[in-house]
């Protein structure tokens, strides 16, 4: 299959193209009247996941909400949360 094709091409064979980019990471060109218009390209991958520390889950407790937009650095966390 041609990395460029017109757009009735695209049309026409939009699920093959998308099938296409997503086994083989390729990128296509769209074109109307000879002119480049638009690309079907694949995601990024998902960054991996966070995984603990083995022998560390479990044993560290965030008692406050760290992503809290709070005036002050530390008003977010309760008192008792400190060590």
């Amino acid at each position: 299959m041609p990395l460029a094709m017109n757009v009735n091409e695209a049309k026409t064979h939009f699920s093959s193209l998308v099938s296409e980019v997503e086994k083989n990471m390729v990128a296509f060109t769209i074109m109307r009247y000879g002119r480049p218009v638009a690309r079907l390209v694949p995601l990024e991958k998902p960054r991996r996941s966070f995984k603990p520390i083995p022998g560390l889950a479990g044993k560290i407790k965030v008692k406050c909400d760290l992503f809290d937009d709070s005036s002050s650095d530390w008003e977010a966390c309760d008192a008792s949360a400190t060590a």
